[in-house]
């Protein structure tokens, strides 16, 4: 029997080590765009929290770089739904792109 791919490995360890921090019986949310790195959040932590006796839910960020951030918002709420995890609510931010940053590091700001 092999284990998850060491990708998936290593979210999970990075995951869990931030999780010792969290009272029993806690809250942790993950904020997720709907990206391939918030996802891998997402679902480490899904994957992580109940096994650490913790409450995990998830927060859309709607960043609105996208034509179609309504259907984004949707398939971040279905999958959480679909991991187990509470969804909480989307969340609309402003991005500024004058920052210098790119797109991503000003999403990430935002």
């Amino acid at each position: 029997m092999s284990g998850p791919d060491p990708a998936v490995a290593a979210v999970r360890v990075a995951v869990r080590r931030v999780l010792t921090e969290v009272p029993p019986g806690g809250l942790v949310l993950a904020a997720c765009s709907g990206g391939a790195d918030s996802v891998a959040l997402l679902a480490g932590l899904a994957w992580e929290a109940p096994r650490a006796g913790l409450r995990s839910g998830v927060v859309h960020v709607d960043h609105g770089l996208a034509a179609d951030s309504q259907d984004v918002a949707r398939s971040v709420e279905k999958l959480g739904k679909d991991l187990g995890v509470d969804v909480v609510e989307s969340v609309p931010v402003v991005v500024d792109m004058a920052g210098g940053h790119g797109p991503e590091g000003a999403a990430r700001h935002a």
